[in-house]
């Protein structure tokens, strides 16, 4: 009898817990309905101040990116003003590899049609991981290879905490992912192949 009492008091203290926390649910769904709303009408005939606008000023920052030149002998820095947004800048590096030069006569290193399926930075090392198009739509040729990897491997390595490049397609490691070059390490920077203004 001392176990059905106990049992059947347990229930009733849980039910009780319930229905109590369904009530304040209840009560702030209810005042958090009648502030909203009350921001928005008269209450008791006195006019509600409106909202203040808060203006929220875009923060800008440059970043360098590089193209190829016309004779594919050197990578050219292009600077370009970005706005933050929900990326990293990183990640806003990449768009702009993506995007293409501005620069006549600079050269697009990434395929267009490439896209960036995620990227992180683990002890200076960015891993950059690409779409299968970053490879299959590669135009090919150890020139072209050299200067689409470096053009990312130089553009990231402009960002503080980037010292190397890991790439990855489709989130695996490939031994030459364009054809040519190892990439089963990270790859450093390469200055050799900038030509300053």
């Amino acid at each position: 009898m001392g176990k059905k009492l106990a049992v059947v008091f347990l229930v009733l203290f849980v039910v009780g817990i319930c229905l109590g926390g369904a009530q304040e649910w209840l009560r702030l769904g209810i005042s958090r309905k009648a502030i909203h709303e009350a921001s928005e009408e008269d209450v008791d005939g006195i006019k509600m101040p409106e909202r203040p606008i808060v203006n929220v000023t875009p923060v800008e920052h440059t970043v360098t990116v590089y193209f190829s030149d016309g004779e594919a002998m050197y990578l050219i820095p292009e600077e370009r003003r970005l706005t933050a947004s929900g990326r990293s800048s990183a990640e806003m590096v990449i768009g702009e590899l993506i995007r293409g030069p501005q620069e006549p006569d600079h050269v697009q290193t990434v395929p267009p049609n490439a896209r960036l399926r995620s990227l992180w930075v683990d002890d200076g090392i960015a891993y950059v991981d690409f779409s299968r198009e970053f490879q299959t739509e590669h135009w090919g040729g150890s020139a072209g290879d050299t200067f689409t990897l470096f053009s990312v491997v130089n553009s990231l390595t402009e960002l503080p905490g980037i010292e190397a490049v890991q790439f990855l397609v489709e989130g695996e490691m490939e031994e030459a992912i364009l054809g040519h070059t190892d990439t089963t390490e990270p790859m450093g920077r390469r200055e050799d192949l900038i030509r300053r203004r």
